[in-house]
């Protein structure tokens, strides 16, 4: 309970808050936000600006992040097996259909993207590497959630995202998605948009991340 109370939690509260924030914000806004003093919060971003990771906005008295979470973001995604190795698949499936293609972590409850290529029409499913969605919704989070443990589906069930008159039907669908290996999405995490998705495999059981193919629903 002391750690989840530490100078570092709190540290990470502001990065993540200035990170979803489109403008820059002062002391006194994020620590309403965040319930923490004025005094502490200053003292937070005035370390974090001395390591290059947070940087005043002029003489505004407001703050906003650099680039260096981003730079130690995109080392890891670098490094990511699944992303390095699927490049080829993806650009082969996208000269063959030419939509929204998308690579996914289930990051419990979420599904979060970590690679794409975008559809050329000019109506096309859109989303951003780094976003995330409900994997319950999502016909990339489903391919995934098939082949979990029973305890995982059963902890999200338990969490109250779904509804309980839709629990059964949901576990009969992730039955459907063991059954014939993929999963669709049909107006998911998106009005308006389709999904396809199958698990990419690794060495164990589990899936490692998902392949997702995305459309409109007038087209896909």
């Amino acid at each position: 309970p002391r750690l989840m109370d530490s100078t570092t939690i709190k540290a990470l509260r502001v990065i993540e808050a200035l990170s979803v924030s489109e403008e820059p914000r002062g002391v006194a806004e994020l620590s309403r936000q965040l319930g923490f003093t004025k005094s502490n919060t200053f003292r937070i971003l005035s370390t974090l600006a001395s390591q290059g990771y947070v940087r005043a906005h002029g003489d505004t008295g407001r703050y906003l992040l650099t680039l260096r979470i981003w730079e130690h973001g995109a080392r890891i995604i670098e490094r990511h097996p699944v992303r390095r190795v699927a490049q080829p698949h993806l650009k082969m499936l996208f000269a063959q259909l030419n939509e929204t293609i998308l690579i996914s972590v289930l990051d419990f409850p979420d599904v979060l993207y970590i690679d794409k290529m975008d559809s050329d029409y000019p109506v096309r499913a859109s989303a951003r590497v780094g976003w995330r969605a409900p994997a319950w919704r999502t016909a990339s989070g489903k391919a995934m959630l098939a082949f979990q443990p029973g305890d995982v589906v059963g902890g999200l069930l338990e969490s109250g995202s779904i509804g309980a008159s839709d629990a059964a039907a949901f576990r009969d669908e992730l039955a459907a998605v063991r059954q014939r290996g993929y999963a669709m999405s049909f107006n998911g995490s998106r009005p308006g948009v389709n999904s396809v998705a199958a698990p990419i495999w690794g060495r164990d059981a589990v899936p490692l991340s998902s392949l997702s193919v995305s459309g409109p629903t007038e087209r896909f």
